[in-house]
């Protein structure tokens, strides 16, 4: 079977605009589910050692648990993907206050991120795969930011088991930006901290309350190394004696040149011994945060159940952490008539 996407209706919004969910599938196993609300990816199935396709994220199969509040399953993230303190930043000499909805702390775009809007839409075939474009411009002021950013997010699949992701933006004023995507990933048990993790880094961002400190120490001798595969769980107390909820940090991946930023490098990879699945993560972006589900207690899984954490991990290639209030990280700054243009891809391997 051929790559193939199909489009069908997923619901309505309480005033009654359609949702259309994407179904991407690529013939060898790798099926990936995409909806006009938020650009959320609500599916991804991937085949195991035997063959056999199963659920590797956490998500909702309809539109009304996305309605609530969720922990970004799946989500497009932005204006800014991930922190920023002191309640904003200043660009070119203008102070922005942008809007505080994680205890103090500007998280993942404000109050109403960009998974919160419904995105037009459009389909493309493309040699090696089929692509859903999702496209919007975010107004002067939403959520405090500066400048209408039209945005595009496109997601992939590919006849070579590839998950792509691309972003674009380009803005009529100086701005920031910081975009991601915010999946889920259980390659098939219970929990991820049996899941072996590998990440293509020897830095990492080193935080105080999740707020980056400037400083981004070498990850030698420390619970930060991943620099060859090992369980979630190897260091994962050592981490928490650092007054961390578990690992939630950015690394610096290797080779990244603020020269070239079209280069795709190996952010990391994941994988799981118990059905054999392996995911690489190659990406553009300078960072990837990996996170350990540390926050899901309490949320509703796919099935209705109640989590009770760790039952998955997100690797988010990005830029570091609270970019606009740290000159000496790589600049998130984007000017008119520049383009931001960034992609990430998900490879799925069995062993």
């Amino acid at each position: 079977m051929a790559v193939q996407i199909s489009r069908k209706g997923f619901g309505r919004l309480p005033d009654g605009t359609a949702v259309d969910l994407f179904v991407l599938d690529n013939g060898r196993g790798l099926q990936v589910s995409v909806t006009s609300y938020g650009a959320i990816i609500t599916s991804v199935q991937a085949p195991d050692r035997n063959g056999t396709r199963g659920e590797v994220t956490l998500g909702h199969d309809s539109i009304e648990p996305l309605l609530a509040r969720h922990p970004y399953y799946g989500a497009f993230v932005g204006r800014v993907a991930n922190r920023i303190s002191d309640g904003g930043f200043t660009l070119a000499g203008t102070r922005y206050d942008v809007v505080n909805n994680n205890g103090g702390v500007h998280l993942h775009g404000g109050e109403r991120g960009f998974d919160r809007f419904v995105y037009e839409a459009e389909t493309e075939e493309r040699d090696d795969g089929v692509f859903v474009h999702f496209r919007r411009t975010s107004p002067d002021g939403e959520e405090g930011y500066p400048g209408n950013l039209a945005v595009r997010r496109s997601v992939g699949v590919t006849d070579d088991m590839r998950l792509v992701l691309e972003f674009e933006a380009t803005t009529d004023k100086t701005t920031v930006v910081n975009l991601t995507d915010h999946t889920y990933w259980n390659l098939g048990e219970p929990t991820i901290m049996d899941h072996e993790v590998q990440l293509n880094a020897d830095a990492y961002v080193e935080v105080t309350d999740a707020i980056p400190t400037g400083k981004t120490p070498a990850v030698d001798d420390s619970p930060f190394d991943f620099r060859t595969y090992k369980p979630v769980r190897r260091d994962f107390e050592d981490v928490l004696k650092t007054g961390a909820n578990g690992f939630d940090h950015s690394w610096v991946i290797k080779g990244w040149d603020a020269g070239d930023t079209s280069r795709l490098l190996e952010a990391g990879r994941a994988r799981c011994a118990a059905t054999g699945r392996e995911m690489i993560v190659r990406t553009t972006y300078p960072a990837v945060q990996f996170y350990s589900g540390n926050f899901l207690p309490g949320q509703t899984g796919r099935d209705g159940s109640t989590l009770t954490g760790q039952e998955a991990l997100c690797m988010e290639c990005q830029y570091y952490p609270d970019s606009p209030n740290r000159p000496e990280f790589p600049s998130i700054e984007l000017r008119p008539g520049a383009v931001y243009n960034h992609r990430t891809e998900h490879e799925f391997r069995t062993f």
